[in-house]
């Protein structure tokens, strides 16, 4: 057939006997070729070539769907994977550490019996709630829900799990920041009587506290490992203190704006 449209093209326009003549083939072949061919035109009681350009595509469709692995992969293990990914995107540090505190904290206590792609909506409201009657300020349950917002994405994104559970944390009204908490005198003194009976190797870093006007991170000046390790056992046990003192919504650092009796 090759032949033929190199006849065809050297002619221009040509008759059925001039494609017979010099391809030398039977005319039922020839007539179907020309009838089939989108080089071939008629052209009145003739044939004529037509030089078709063929374009370069400039772009071409990707198909970007992602079969369902449908997987089982558990609440934990999806964190966990999710905070290794973090780490390896250039996330900020202080970001995954952020991101780390909330799930350990939060989300895989509550979801640690959960298959991912088990988690319905609901189950994202009971959270919710869960966390309010544990008096979690409203910020931290809201950056909280963003967060397991994006870990679910991920997965869902990434083939793992179909589409759902899908929700939005929207803000209906505006959320007010934490008030710094100021104790009274009495307040102070009791602190500090608890600490010197139990937590003796707290006092001197609050009073510094306190006498510098510092946030914790600046008063200690140990190695990152051991700040961090201090940190943990000073979040522990100060813990422990406000409940002693029923101070809800109290942060360490908040004691930098006491001030010691005269």
């Amino acid at each position: 057939m090759d032949k033929i449209l190199k006849v065809a093209k050297r002619l221009k326009t040509f008759t059925l006997e001039d494609i017979a003549m010099f391809c030398e083939i039977d005319a039922e072949t020839y007539g179907k070729f020309l009838r089939e061919s989108e080089n071939i035109k008629p052209c009145g009681d003739k044939f004529e070539y037509v030089e078709i350009i063929k374009t370069e595509d400039k772009f071409k469709i990707i198909d970007k769907n992602i079969p369902c692995k449908n997987s089982d992969i558990t609440v934990i293990d999806a964190c966990n994977l999710f905070l290794d990914i973090c780490k390896n995107k250039n996330i900020k540090q202080n970001t995954v550490k952020a991101y780390k505190t909330f799930i350990n904290a939060h989300i895989i206590p509550y979801f640690k019996g959960f298959v991912l792609k088990d988690i319905t909506v609901s189950d994202i409201e009971s959270f919710r709630k869960c966390m309010q009657n544990k008096q979690i300020s409203e910020r931290r349950i809201k950056n909280i829900l963003t967060l397991l917002n994006q870990i679910i994405k991920h997965f869902q994104n990434e083939g793992y799990i179909d589409k759902t559970c899908v929700f939005e944390v929207k803000r209906i009204a505006d959320i007010p920041k934490r008030q710094i908490q100021i104790l009274a005198p009495e307040q102070l003194a009791q602190l500090l009587k608890i600490l010197k009976k139990k937590y003796t190797y707290l006092l001197p870093i609050v009073q510094k506290l306190i006498t510098l006007k510092q946030p914790l991170n600046t008063i200690l000046t140990d190695s990152e490992q051991q700040k961090k390790s201090l940190k943990r056992k000073i979040r522990k046990d100060f813990y422990k203190v406000k409940q002693e003192l029923c101070l809800t919504n109290y942060m360490f650092d908040d004691l930098r704006f006491s001030n010691f009796v005269k």
